[in-house]
Order: structure tokens, then sequence, then C-alpha cells
């Protein structure tokens, strides 16, 4: 199965360069997702757009398969690589600024989606992150029929790229997965929050 990583945004509330580059303990962000992404035995495929040059030249020197796409949006750049590389079964997305994924999640997330027999399935975290307060914090919103926030990594179907797809949601009791790091105090947190895990992966 393939495992479209998204890295060809713009980063501009990071303001760091190329979002997928940034360095947390001396490693790009995009390397922790193409880690787990093959040990989990997927194949991944950066898709890369004409804002990201520098993310473009560090796959090819790595020989990390990637495509490039026409930077219109997430939907659309996703939707764009399928059809360029002709996906017709079901396929991963994942955001390449998720350091905290791990094979065991995304491989979790597969069996469960294998399980329910949907066309397509959203991955959900219980917590969020409270930069004022400098903490990761459990949801608690009554209001909310399921309480989480997306995590980015998400399964659909290429055959149905037209169709509206049947989806579960799959909710993962895993703090590091609220961290997708879009600002520079993100970034500070997640290096004090992973100093422990991630420093000898």
């Amino acid at each position: 199965m393939y495992a479209l990583i998204l890295a060809g945004g713009k980063a501009s509330r990071l303001c760091m360069g190329e979002k997928a580059l940034v360095r947390l303990f001396n490693r790009p962000l995009l390397s922790y997702v193409i880690d787990s992404v093959l040990k989990a035995n997927l194949s991944p495929c950066v898709v890369v757009t004409s804002y990201t040059p520098y993310t473009t030249n560090y796959c090819r020197i790595h020989d990390i398969p990637w495509i490039c796409t026409d930077g219109k949006g997430y939907v659309e750049d996703i939707w764009q690589a399928v059809l360029d590389i002709s996906i017709s079964g079901p396929f991963l997305t994942i955001c390449a600024d998720l350091p905290g994924i791990t094979a065991e999640n995304i491989t979790f997330v597969l069996d469960e989606y294998k399980r329910a027999k949907s066309s397509a399935c959203s991955v959900w975290t219980p917590y969020i992150l409270d930069i004022e307060h400098n903490c990761i914090k459990k949801i608690d919103d009554n209001k909310q029929e399921l309480l989480g926030k997306p995590v980015g990594l998400n399964i659909l179907r290429g055959d149905l790229y037209q169709e509206n797809q049947d989806e579960i949601q799959i909710l993962l009791d895993e703090p590091s997965l609220t961290l997708n790091i879009n600002t520079q105090d993100e970034l500070v947190f997640a290096e004090r929050f992973f100093s422990s895990i991630l420093k000898n992966p």
C-alpha cells in the first residue's frame, strides 16, 4: 500500500523554511515519518510542490520516491498524486510534520480499517496541545460527538476519488500525535516532549 506523505505546503506560520526539513534533534521532521512508514511495510511517496524545492532535492539525494503536484491545496494535491501514480485501491495519507507517529500506530490503524470494511478512515487523538500552559491535555468538551482532534493520518480509496467515501473514525490514545509542528513554539515544546523518546530512535 502507498503512503502519500504531504510535504508541499508553504509553512508560513513556522517561518523556518520548508517544514518537512525543519530539524528535530538534528533530523528533518520528514525522516521520522519516512522511517515509521517503512517499518510499517508501506511504500512511501512524498508529495511535493514548487513551494518545496529543497524537500524535493532531499528526496532525490536520499532515494525517496516523490511526486510534484500543482500546489492547489491539500485535497487537490492528494488526488492529483493518486491519479498520476494510478493508485486504484486503499492508500494512506500522512502529514510530513508528525514526528511522533510510529509504525505501531500505522499498523493499528490499518488493522482497524480492514476490520471495519469501510472505504475510508480518519485518525483522531483525545488530546490537544496547550501552548499557553505548556502542556498536552485531554479534550473535555461535551458538545463534541467525538472527543478528539484529527491527527493528519487518513486512509482513502483511489478508485473512489469522485465519490463520497464511507468513513470510520479511529481514536488513538497517543498524546504525541497532537504534535504536528506548525509554529516555532510547537517545535520548542516538541523538543522537550520528545527528549527521551526521539534522541535515540
